[in-house]
């Protein structure tokens, strides 16, 4: 039997045009090869967690290359920042430190991701031409890293976590935990950390319930996601010049379900992955389709970031602003949904969508009164309007995350709203109704109350392991099959 040593070495070694991702091939065989050691040492803390933490900075060096040492290095130092604060006893050391921790990640944060963006903007508002002698590559997941450490600091000062880690192998294995590097969940240090230093046992239910969520994640991420981008929406917002206006309206909605069943997918496929080795990560949705207006979709949409920016940015502003009132808590939304867009990209279309959102919240205070009372008068009637009113705004806001610059999103606006033609939308259905019709089905699944999803589970959760991991066989290789060659990289993973 011959092997294929060049195979191999391209399985192990970092390709930047080719990083491994969760859903593909490559992945699978290395994680099952992983994950037979991990089993095997299970119930030795030490050996398992460094079984552990060299998976995960082999798959970090697999998606990044050698930023696994820009990794390492913000780990280090933030791991020995934190028991320096802890050790001091005067403040005014403890935030010298805190503020050494904030330099390093946010600094490595603005280098790294926002370099170009600020010259840019200097450049268009000084009418100059400052360029780099040098190209600025950023590491994969820096967004999330630097928040996942930087909340373990805070935490620290704080007293929040009242005994920092001693062992660095397992901060290092709580900043770089490979189910949630590429694009969160934003796990915190208090909800991972005990976790690597106990053992919980891993029941069949347990692990039943794993591969239902690497299964749904599999699912929403190729049948849905990747065949309404490929087959409609990517096409539209990388040439929306050669499409009607109707194609612009409908790729607005496609965008978003595209946006939602991706992200979701990739959440679910890592709680999976998490959960198979026996570590629990929270989730990062709740049904946001449901919402009945923007507070209410940032409570169920990326709850992790949701909380992680409430938590570190909105209440100390408010909390400092709290003199002002009204004035001070509409200041400390605005700027949670600047830092909130630029997060999600250097770019001034994602500042203008935070912008969006945080002015639709600030008009939700405003006419709290005013909706209080046309809730209680038509109770049913305002639920729906409030349900459709919100999805659209979502919808109409997302064509600011699909767009390169803010010239072709108005572009983009101008052709949808000005000169739209529905008369053309029959003609659209007959070229497009696959796509439609998927994401009309899985819109409608949204939608569904959760009781009904729990009692299939129960059904699914009393099929013995045997079966369950042959439909997951028979699923993997169904979905394979119906797959694109070149398999589509999870959104999120470019916030």
């Amino acid at each position: 039997m011959n092997f294929d040593l060049s195979l191999i070495n391209k399985w192990l070694t970092y390709n930047p045009s080719e990083p491994m991702i969760f859903q593909s091939i490559e992945f699978f065989i290395l994680f099952t090869v992983f994950y037979l050691l991990f089993s095997i040492f299970y119930k030795s803390i030490h050996v398992r967690n460094s079984l552990l933490l060299l998976f995960c900075l082999f798959f970090y060096y697999k998606i990044s290359g050698y930023f696994v040492f820009i990794l390492i290095g913000m780990a280090f130092f933030d791991f020995i920042i934190a028991k320096s604060i802890h050790r001091t006893r005067k403040d005014f050391y403890k935030k010298l430190f805190l503020f050494c921790s904030f330099l390093i990640n946010v600094g490595a944060l603005i280098y790294f991701k926002y370099t170009y963006f600020f010259i840019n903007l200097i450049n268009d508002v000084s009418h100059s031409n400052i360029s780099l002698t040098f190209k600025i590559l950023q590491p994969i997941g820096i967004s999330y890293f630097v928040f996942k450490s930087l909340s373990y600091v805070i935490d620290v000062s704080r007293e929040v976590i009242e005994e920092p880690e001693n062992d660095f192998k397992n901060y290092l294995v709580y900043v770089s935990f490979f189910p949630n590097i590429l694009a969160g969940p934003i796990t915190k240090a208090r909800d991972l950390l005990p976790q690597l230093n106990s053992i919980k046992l891993i029941t069949s239910k347990e692990i039943k319930f794993a591969v239902y969520l690497i299964s749904l994640g599999l699912v929403k991420k190729i049948v849905v996601a990747d065949f309404i981008a490929a087959n409609f929406s990517d096409r539209v917002f990388e040439s929306p010049q050669f499409f009607s206006s109707i194609d612009l309206f409908m790729s607005s909605y496609a965008g978003l379900v595209h946006l939602y069943f991706d992200f979701s997918g990739y959440t679910d496929l890592v709680v999976g992955i998490a959960m198979l080795l026996g570590f629990e990560i929270a989730g990062n949705f709740n049904q946001p389709f449901k919402a009945k207006n923007i507070s209410d979709f940032w409570k169920r949409w990326h709850i992790s970031l949701y909380l992680w920016l409430s938590d570190y940015v909105h209440q100390p502003i408010a909390f400092a602003l709290r003199k002002y009132k009204k004035i001070g808590a509409i200041i400390a939304i605005f700027s949670t949904f600047f830092i909130s867009g630029l997060w999600h990209g250097a770019n001034l279309t994602f500042v203008i969508w935070g912008f969006f959102h945080g002015t639709a919240i600030v008009i939700e205070i405003i006419s709290q009164k005013t909706r209080n009372q046309l809730s209680n008068k038509f109770k049913h009637a305002y639920v729906f309007l409030s349900i459709f009113l919100t999805f659209n705004f979502l919808a109409f806001s997302s064509v600011l995350i699909n767009s390169p610059n803010i010239l072709f999103a108005f572009n983009f606006y101008h052709k949808m709203f000005v000169d739209i033609d529905f008369g053309l939308f029959s003609k659209w259905l007959s070229i497009y109704y696959t796509p439609f019709t998927i994401m009309i089905v899985a819109l409608i699944l949204q939608y569904l109350p959760l009781s009904w999803y729990s009692f299939l589970f129960k059904l699914y959760n009393k099929l013995p392991l045997f079966i369950v991991s042959t439909l997951f066989g028979i699923l993997l290789i169904v979905l394979y099959q119906i797959a694109s060659e070149d398999s589509l990289p999870f959104i999120y993973i470019e916030f």
